[in-house]
């Protein structure tokens, strides 16, 4: 992309709290209606630019436009929330490391989500009536949108922002490549999913871009 550094990173970060935001179950009707209008806004202010990276908002968009919010409620929490179906679909590291890998690494991963979090200072925050867990898929990518933000500002202000560059390469490298991808991956086959088949595919297609660019950093 020919686009400054600043730029990059507003693009990152706009991508990484989209991802975030869609991925939290939106009950109230508020909060669906809230969803939708950053959508629009990310795809008016930004969309040509995610289009770049692979990223077409508008995909998303026309998704939620032609479901119903009941068919979204019914889909997210059949999917997400049950437990059910061929794959487990449940979006939170730990419970999907400890399925594959046992009860000693997942709560490794997730002791390391914590840590992460702590040197930020960054509790979870319960947005909704629904509790959210610090290794959900939501909180992964909104910390990778702090981070990416952290570095902005510190570039902004002319501050060496090697650190935090680094904190987003191991963090990534970490928890995102190693276990969104094919989870995303299991959400787009399973046959119950119409709208978060969307997000999904346009998810992977972020974090194929975001991995090679974080590489080449």
């Amino acid at each position: 992309m020919s686009v400054s550094i600043l730029d990059m990173l507003n693009v990152r970060h706009a991508a990484y709290d989209i991802f975030a935001d869609l991925f939290l179950y939106k009950f109230k009707e508020e909060e669906y209606n809230e969803l939708l209008g950053k959508l629009s806004l990310v795809q008016e202010k930004l969309g040509k630019y995610l289009m770049e990276t692979g990223v077409d908002v508008s995909e998303i968009l026309r998704a939620f436009k032609e479901a119903k919010r009941s068919d979204y409620l019914i889909e997210y929490s059949t999917l997400f929330m049950t437990g059910l179906g061929v794959k487990p679909l449940i979006p939170v590291e730990s419970k999907r490391i400890f399925s594959l890998m046992g009860e000693k690494v997942a709560l490794f991963k997730y002791n390391d989500v914590v840590r992460f979090m702590k040197s930020r200072g960054l509790v979870p925050k319960i947005v909704t009536q629904f509790s959210v867990e610090i290794d959900h898929v939501s909180s992964i990518l909104g910390f990778m949108a702090y981070l990416v933000e952290e570095e902005f500002n510190l570039r902004v202000n002319g501050r060496d922002a090697y650190k935090t560059v680094q904190d987003q390469k191991n963090f990534a490298i970490t928890h995102i490549f190693s276990w969104i991808p094919d989870w995303a991956s299991d959400v787009v086959n399973d046959q119950r999913a119409r709208i978060f088949k969307v997000v999904c595919t346009q998810l992977q297609e972020w974090l194929k871009f975001d991995r090679d660019f974080l590489g080449e950093r």
